[in-house]
């Protein structure tokens, strides 16, 4: 897991990249949590779940995936969020388009999800590293207790083993299967991959002045 405190947003993001062999039961997990009526049970369970849950197979780079962490804070700091919490926001994001039951089509967890990104959003501690150091434990705790699988590297991001960046998905999604710049750039190669990633990362750090 990677932790980030960022004093201007008033924030720390945690990213950790998973593995994951009960990607049908996390996703159930979550629906049935958003049922629970708003008491004690359903809070604490709501607080459980309390990520970003990211099919990583469309996530190009750690880069992309934190653009998206930037945006959704900076919609929250203007008080311009359009969904309910900045976790989903991050979703949003994510969605070249204006949909959010598109974003979480395309970027949400899913049965079939073999790579999961789970990314955190909390308080941050006002520089305190002990304090940094204790609460990066205590996501990464709650991270373990719901993920069943191995955590990797985030460097594996956009080049995951076994063809599972979806490389033809992220294309589509984007828009970028007429792109010129793809043309001489077979699917797969290093070369594509990186001007894949220039590309949706871009895309993400626009959103919002479209």
């Amino acid at each position: 897991m990677e932790s980030y405190p960022l004093s201007y947003a008033e924030a720390t993001v945690h990213l950790c990249l998973f593995e994951v062999s009960n990607a049908a039961e996390l996703r159930s997990r979550l629906v049935t949590a958003s049922q629970l009526p708003d008491d004690d049970r359903g809070d604490e369970e709501r607080a459980a779940v309390d990520f970003a849950f990211i099919d990583a197979k469309m996530i190009t780079s750690r880069l992309h995936a934190l653009t998206a962490v930037q945006q959704a804070l900076l919609a929250r700091s203007d008080g311009t969020l359009k969904t309910k919490t900045i976790h989903s926001e991050v979703l949003w994001m994510l969605e070249p388009g204006s949909n959010i039951s598109d974003s979480l089509k395309h970027f949400g967890l899913s049965a079939s999800t073999r790579h999961l990104l789970l990314v955190h959003i909390g308080s941050a501690n006002g520089g305190d590293a002990a304090q940094e150091r204790s609460a990066a434990e205590g996501v990464w705790r709650r991270m373990e207790a719901i993920v069943e699988g191995k955590a990797i590297s985030l460097e594996q991001l956009g080049r995951l083993p076994d063809g599972g960046t979806d490389e033809k998905g992220i294309r589509k999604t984007y828009k970028l299967n007429q792109d010129a710049v793809f043309k001489n750039l077979p699917l797969g190669t290093p070369e594509a991959l990186e001007v894949l990633d220039r590309l949706t990362t871009s895309t993400v750090a626009l959103k919002v002045a479209t």
